[in-house]
């Protein structure tokens, strides 16, 4: 478990690693091409190390078709990136079920159709099985802004073989993960145009590395997290940079609503301070799709309103489950009101206190982390290594600005 003390008086800088939700989409590609192109900026977190395990393991066993059926599989959603990959190498992928966070329902329906349309049979038996049995269709329409099948199906479609014509994408995710993916493909010599209304042009073409190396984007998640945590910690001042500060627009919007003090200093870095927390007003957001304001920052920025003077509201819009971390701060002292999975309101400044938390979530935990920084005593995060899929080298890099957590044993039965 984490174990995590009061922490006033915040300083340094805090140099913000690759995208998680980058590096996995462009880590599964990236066998596409033999691990032709050398990963820079890779996040040394657990979802890395697993999703290379995964990778290494099926190739080994694999014989006939891609064999993604060992239990590992079920405990990381993001193994569905390997699809593709296996549908183009081998043709047919055995799939054992993708698992994650548990934040809702999030059911494989578009990520389904979209392969079928892209002319790959699926058949549920006791695992699933997908298959290529045609060609895609020329126009292909996502059911929802889904990341993970937008990534997974335009990685398919750069590189599917003996397709003459151009295929169109529509309704694509654009988060910037998913940018970053489609450069990395273009990387590795796909043809792909990005149009204005969320859709994309592809013309399938064969592997055709142009660069030895390409960097992950740094991850403006992590960004948003150690930026509030330096809102809300006493006395501090840090800086936080290696991340596109564009990406972070939405977030600074309800950010200068509260009346937190920052200032961008460039593209890449800013500075937050926590000298204006006693005036920190409420303010109701809503999570959206990119460019709007992030469902993984909604559990952050929900710590963040327990210091604000008035009633918060919060509407999440994208998982039902994601305030369960919201019981976790009233077992802190929080003052909150939910009124239904995607409605919550958090009321008046309140004075965490130290008590013991769950991470019920890789961001809920994020939210911990900065809840126990503020909270008087000493608190203790359970399920820590949900924690440690996401944020990378992340008790070093508290520790380095002043934040007093290590990680123990646990003992709790």
């Amino acid at each position: 478990m984490f174990k995590i003390s009061e922490s006033q008086n915040l300083e340094g800088k805090i140099t913000i690693g690759g995208s998680k939700n980058a590096a996995l989409p462009i880590l599964a590609a990236n066998y596409i091409c033999g691990n032709q192109i050398e990963l820079k900026n890779l996040p040394t977190i657990t979802d890395i190390q697993n999703m290379k395990e995964m990778a290494d393991e099926a190739i080994e066993k694999s014989n006939g078709s891609f064999d993604l059926s060992d239990h590992k599989v079920s405990k990381i959603r993001a193994s569905i990136l390997l699809i593709p990959f296996g549908l183009l190498e081998y043709g047919k992928v055995d799939f054992v079920g993708a698992g994650g966070c548990k934040i809702g329902k999030r059911p494989l329906t578009t990520f389904d159709k979209a392969f079928q349309d892209a002319g790959v049979k699926v058949i549920q038996w006791e695992n699933k099985v997908f298959e290529v049995v045609d060609k895609p269709k020329e126009n292909i329409v996502l059911n929802k802004l889904s990341v993970t099948s937008t990534e997974a199906i335009l990685t398919y479609l750069a590189f599917v073989q003996d397709v003459d014509y151009d295929v169109n994408v529509h309704q694509i995710a654009i988060e910037p993960h998913v940018i970053n993916t489609i450069e990395f493909l273009k990387a590795m010599g796909a043809n792909i145009q990005l149009n204005y209304d969320h859709s994309v042009t592809i013309k399938p073409s064969s592997v055709d590395v142009q660069q030895d190396s390409f960097e992950i984007v740094g991850d403006y998640i992590q960004a948003g997290t150690y930026f509030a945590l330096g809102a809300v910690a006493k006395n501090s001042e840090i800086v936080i940079d290696g991340f596109n500060v564009k990406d972070l627009y939405s977030t600074l919007n309800i950010a200068k609503q509260i009346g937190i003090d920052y200032e961008i200093l460039d593209e890449n870095s800013i500075r937050v301070t926590s000298k204006n927390l006693e005036n920190y007003q409420s303010v109701d957001f809503d999570t959206r799709i990119f460019p709007g304001f992030p469902t993984d920052l909604q559990s952050i920025f929900g710590a963040v309103l327990t210091q604000c003077n008035g009633v918060s509201e919060i509407f999440e819009t994208l998982f039902e489950w994601r305030f369960n971390y919201l019981n976790e701060l009233e077992n802190l002292g929080a003052d909150i009101k939910i009124f239904n999975p995607n409605k919550a309101i958090v009321m008046w400044p309140t004075q965490l206190e130290w008590n013991y938390v769950s991470t019920t979530d890789l961001r809920g935990g994020g939210a911990m982390m900065i809840a126990g920084t503020i909270a008087k005593g000493t608190t203790y995060i359970t399920k820590e290594e949900i924690i440690l899929r996401g944020y990378d080298n992340v008790v070093e890099k508290l520790n380095s600005i002043g934040v007093n957590i290590q990680r123990v044993e646990d003992n709790i039965e």
